[in-house]
């Protein structure tokens, strides 16, 4: 479904990835791994659109998308929910939802229909649908931001830190989510800081480091690696 190939990626004079590959199957979860700062996010953002790559070449479902723009690549089916939500406080839940078809032309009927399919997966939202954005918890900013990015009805759900500051009974309860969402066939590409948990959902995990992937293996296989549990785990994020 996506293929990276060689990918490097420039923050001005900064090189952020070097020739990064990896592929993302149609069903699959896959999760990428590593401490702050080894260019997960960086590689969400050069598949989105939002970075475009200075070598290497993406595709996705055997077309090119490395030189297209967000808009564009939303547009191929690939949706992506970025770190910290970016819910617009100053619109309702509602309209939050709505923005997630800005990119695709639907009728009012179909947004209708495809609000609906959000509200089942995340009940909670329903008593708040009339609330705005900036009223709203952690854990419920971070289900309105994974359902505005089902609004676009993407193939590939791209989801950057979803636990990110939440308590942890959200923490499981967007983790239920995410298992769920791929048991009705979406494909899902995760960053996520939880090691223990992210694992034990994914199919398979990269793990990189200062922008290059060094590992790439099943995710039972790491699970059960005490030296990358040791390291990874306990070192750098402190989760058991």
């Amino acid at each position: 479904m996506l293929k990276v190939r060689n990918i490097q990626a420039n923050y001005g004079a900064v090189r952020a990835l070097h020739d990064i590959s990896l592929d993302v199957m149609p069903g699959e979860i896959i999760v990428l791994l590593g401490v702050n700062g080894a260019g997960k996010s960086t590689t969400l953002k050069t598949i989105s659109g939002l970075l475009h790559p200075a070598r290497g070449n993406i595709t996705f479902q055997d077309q090119p998308i490395d030189r297209l723009s967000p808009e564009q690549v939303v547009r191929m089916g690939i949706a992506h929910v970025p770190e910290g939500r970016h819910v617009f406080p100053g619109l309702t839940v509602r309209e939050n939802l709505i923005m997630g078809t800005s990119n695709r032309r639907v009728t009012r009927r179909e947004t209708e229909q495809d609000i609906e399919r959000v509200l089942d997966i995340f009940p909670d939202l329903k008593r708040l649908y009339t609330q705005m954005g900036w009223s709203l918890s952690g854990g419920q900013q971070q289900m309105l931001a994974i359902g505005r990015g089902l609004m676009a009805r993407p193939k590939l759900l791209m989801l950057d830190e979803p636990s990110l500051g939440l308590a942890p009974v959200i923490v499981k309860q967007v983790f239920r989510t995410i298992e769920d969402l791929n048991r009705q066939g979406m494909t899902i590409l995760l960053v996520e800081q939880n090691v223990n948990l992210s694992l034990r959902i994914a199919h398979r995990a990269y793990l990189l480091e200062t922008g290059r992937i060094i590992r790439a293996d099943s995710s039972a296989n790491l699970l059960q690696d005490s030296s990358f549990k040791s390291a990874l785990l306990g070192a750098s994020y402190g989760v058991g």
